[in-house]
């Protein structure tokens, strides 16, 4: 049984992704990357099920590598095809994609080290392989500490400050995101933790394996006095990030976070928006549960993520001729920025419908998904 909630919440996070790779206002650029990413580290975190793969930690690597790199060459490779076509075909014998002015070596170099400012024509990439190191670190965690949750959170935060302190002073980037991973695992730790104390009774049922583990350390007293305080936890946290997007409306600044670039300005108050943020949408969306349309975008929401960045290139190139102007004219115009955002998920539906039922392959899968049964039935019920 999925959990829709959850399959909503991706739904959402990936079109504030999407929406948030235009140029949008300062203070909304500045809200939204404060937690979108970390976000989806924290919904990873929650899917995670120790339980299935204690036994073998080669079964873990290999699922995780099918289902994360596998889909980051197949896309880097697909993508980098394309954009070198365009290239191509805008000026024949001259090269306006900045990836492409260095050598071939140099470029296949750079889909290797997998880094975001590396794979310059679809940066977005950068997170799968930053999620599966996240994964394989906490997972090397959760093997020694996953039935003592404080020392599972005492290891989580020293990841976190080695983490911050890497971005300070070395100057070079570590293969496939390893850096900015263990930035990031905090976030999964924190969301595979949030699961454990809040809806333990669930594990077994929800889509993953039983666990009999699952409750070992967890203190039954301060489960339940978390519980009882839990229901004031959403009030909170939304009036929080209200007064955040307020503040920035009224002292607009510049200086967003980026995992990407291991960009985190303050560490307290990286991680204390970040979490605001992330607890805002969650107790939201628990308590708003699913969402056809977004559940369905949640649910490919990888496929989203790899290929929405050459279809924003091509509607933003597509507006800009029609309306005869240049691309500055756009700048910090949240109303353009949202209608792209909109025809970009719109043209993302039959792709994703071509990808899951004939192209599997690029996502690391085996059959052909049933995907086709969800797009119809998304398609002919209505939205409530």
């Amino acid at each position: 049984m999925r959990l829709h909630w959850i399959d909503a919440l991706k739904g959402i996070g990936i079109m504030l992704v999407v929406f948030a790779h235009h140029s949008l206002p300062v203070a909304l650029d500045t809200y939204i990357f404060s937690f979108h990413m970390p976000l989806f580290f924290f919904i990873s975190g929650i899917l995670f099920d120790f339980g299935k793969y204690a036994g073998s930690a080669a079964k873990f690597v290999k699922g995780r590598f099918r289902s994360l790199i596998v889909p980051y060459f197949a896309f880097a490779v697909l993508t980098c095809l394309f954009y070198f076509l365009l290239d191509m075909g805008f000026q024949p014998g001259v090269t306006n994609i900045e990836f492409f002015e260095a050598t071939a070596l140099y470029g296949v170099y750079s889909i290797l080290y997998a880094l975001g400012p590396l794979v310059s024509y679809n940066p977005p990439l950068w997170f799968l392989t930053c999620l599966f190191v996240t994964e394989v670190i906490y997972y090397g965690l959760a093997k020694s500490y996953y039935g003592k949750p404080g020392k599972l959170a005492l290891w989580l935060t020293v990841a976190g400050v080695i983490g911050y302190l890497y971005s300070v002073y070395v100057p070079f980037r570590l293969p496939w995101n390893a850096d900015a991973a263990l930035s990031a695992v905090v976030f999964y730790g924190a969301g595979n933790l949030f699961r454990r104390y809040t809806e333990p009774e669930k594990e077994s049922g929800a889509g993953l394996s039983p666990n009999p583990g699952y409750g070992m350390g967890l203190s039954s007293k301060f489960r339940e006095g978390f519980i009882r305080s839990e229901k004031f936890f959403p009030g909170i946290f939304i009036l929080l990030n209200l007064l955040y997007l307020v503040y920035l409306l009224e002292f607009p600044t510049s200086d967003k976070v980026n995992i990407n670039v291991l960009k985190y300005g303050n560490f307290f108050s990286y991680y204390c928006l970040a979490f605001s943020g992330i607890f805002a949408f969650v107790y939201l969306f628990k308590k708003i549960g699913g969402s056809r349309v977004l559940e369905y975008y949640g649910r490919n929401s990888l496929i989203v993520l790899a290929l929405h960045f050459p279809l924003k290139d091509i509607l933003t190139k597509l507006a800009l001729l029609s309306f005869g102007v240049e691309l500055e004219y756009f700048y910090y115009n949240a109303a353009f920025a949202l209608s792209l955002t909109v025809l970009n998920l719109l043209f993302m539906v039959p792709v994703i419908f071509l990808i899951n039922n004939y192209f599997p392959c690029l996502l690391g899968k085996k059959k052909i998904s049933k995907e086709s049964k969800s797009f119809k039935i998304c398609i002919r019920k209505p939205v409530n």
